[in-house]
Order: C-alpha cells, then sequence, then structure tokens
C-alpha cells in the first residue's frame, strides 16, 4: 500500500525577524489595572467592616461568623448602586451566609437594623446616595485605597463613629 506525501513534504526554512531595539526614552511603564484596584480595595473594605462589626451578623445577630460564612453585604445591593455606594463603608456591614444568599440580603430587616442602630436619617441619606453617579476611574480606585489603609488601623468605636457621621467625603480627624 503507497503512503500519501503528506508526513514527507520538504519543509522551508522559517525566516527570522529581528529584534526591535526600544530606546531608553519609550520604557513604557505600567499602569495598575483597574479590575486589580477593585480587588484590592474590596479586601480593604472587608477589613474595615469585619474590625467594625465584629463577628456578629448586624441582619440577624448570628454570632461566631468565620471563613467563608461571614460576608461583607450591601445595603443598597451592589448590582444596582454605582462604585460610589459600593465601597461605602454606610452602606456595607457583617453579615452570614444565610442573610446574604440564601435570603437574598434580608433587604427590610437590613434596613429595620440600620434605623435601629444609626437612626432613620442615616438610612434615608443611603437611599439619596444612591442617585449619585461618579466616574470609577484609577483616580477614583487609587484615592479610596489610599483613604481605607488610613482608617484601616482605626478601632472598633472609631469605626462605628466615622460610619455615622460619614457623607461621602473624609472628615477631618477631630470630629470623629
Amino acid at each position: 500500500m503507497k503512503r500519501s506525501g503528506f508526513k514527507n513534504k520538504p519543509r522551508k526554512p522559517l525566516k527570522r525577524t529581528p529584534l526591535r531595539k526600544v530606546s531608553p526614552n519609550k520604557v513604557k511603564t505600567k499602569k495598575p489595572r483597574i479590575g486589580l484596584l477593585k480587588k484590592k480595595l474590596w479586601e480593604l473594605c472587608k477589613q474595615i467592616i469585619r474590625t467594625r462589626d465584629g463577628s456578629i451578623c448586624f441582619i440577624c445577630g448570628k454570632s461566631g461568623l468565620e471563613g467563608s460564612g461571614w460576608h461583607t453585604g450591601h445595603f443598597i445591593p451592589s448590582a444596582s448602586c454605582g462604585a460610589f455606594l459600593r465601597y461605602d463603608l454606610r452602606n456595607l456591614h457583617s453579615s452570614c451566609y444565610n442573610c446574604n444568599i440564601n435570603l437574598g440580603g434580608n433587604g427590610a430587616e437590613f434596613y429595620r437594623r440600620i434605623v435601629e442602630v444609626y437612626g432613620s436619617d442615616f438610612g434615608e441619606q443611603i437611599f439619596k446616595d444612591k442617585q449619585i453617579s461618579i466616574k470609577a476611574d484609577i483616580l477614583f480606585y487609587e484615592e479610596k485605597i489610599k483613604e481605607y489603609k488610613e482608617i484601616s488601623s482605626w478601632n472598633k468605636n472609631k469605626l462605628f463613629d466615622y460610619t455615622r457621621v460619614y457623607r461621602g467625603k473624609p472628615i477631618p480627624e477631630s470630629d470623629v
């Protein structure tokens, strides 16, 4: 039986292109990717919220949260709020897996607890801030990361007071 000549075809040598030299003036600096900044900011938010709220579910009061059962939940869901509220400490609280995932955030109970702990004006202000639209660019994320790095070393009481009086802008140290 005669074989086809498919495997035995002669091959031409590949042509090599010369490497381009990059001049020292045109060295590219890497910009931080926005996805990495979002991830870093979210980790800082989780750290701050866990320090502030402890291992207790803000919604149902379950204590002893740890590992994958300890979530940081949004009062206004992150899908329907912009970047302004997505990383806002007023909108974030510790929650258990059941309240955050199984009950879909348990919004009615979440609102009742916010009014109970912070007051009705606080809850209404969050709803008003839902309308704020900002451009979430690299600069926004870098500024938030810088701000939250400073805040992350605060104790529980100072964080609670900061959350209570915070209105979307950093407040002076003397006011906290």
